[in-house]
């Protein structure tokens, strides 16, 4: 991802979940490019399928080193997946009270992390898909609006 703006922005459904960012493809020097989320191109969007939870915003790159998993070697601008995950078992917990419950559900979910530049990205989400497009993350925003508008007709 670009390490100095990557401006990351999601969008979701109750069945599906997108987050788009600026990659930062070839780095050319040491400081942030300047993007403009209208004209710049060059967007990774991640797609995750079957998604039970994510949050987004703190910490970010002033305040990582409080966060309880800083302490496992988490850094910024990278792209985790956990395992053993507390959240995962933390959502289990819950779910247990489901009158359906099943642990086998649980055995599929992964708990994945992007950290940016000023904020954090944390999904429960059983896969994801990778893709890269030529546009800004605003076109790209509005792509993805045409796509899941197109699957609920």
């Amino acid at each position: 991802m670009d390490f100095g703006a990557p401006l990351p922005m999601i969008v979701s459904t109750d069945t599906e979940l997108f987050i788009t960012f600026y990659s930062d493809q070839e780095i050319k020097s040491f400081y942030p490019n300047a993007l403009n989320p209208v004209y710049s191109t060059g967007v990774v969007v991640l797609k995750f399928k079957h998604y039970l939870k994510y949050t987004f915003g703190i910490p970010g790159n002033e305040t990582i080193e409080g966060h309880p998993y800083f302490k496992l070697g988490m850094k910024l601008f990278k792209f985790y997946e956990l395992t053993n995950s507390d959240l995962v078992a933390h959502l289990e917990k819950i779910e247990k009270s489901h009158q359906y419950y099943n642990p086998n559900k649980w055995k599929d979910y992964k708990h994945y992390i992007l950290t940016f530049h000023d904020n954090m990205f944390e999904c429960v989400a059983k896969k994801f898909k990778v893709r890269i497009e030529n546009l800004s993350i605003y076109d790209q925003a509005n792509k993805l609006l045409s796509e899941l508008s197109t699957k609920e007709q």
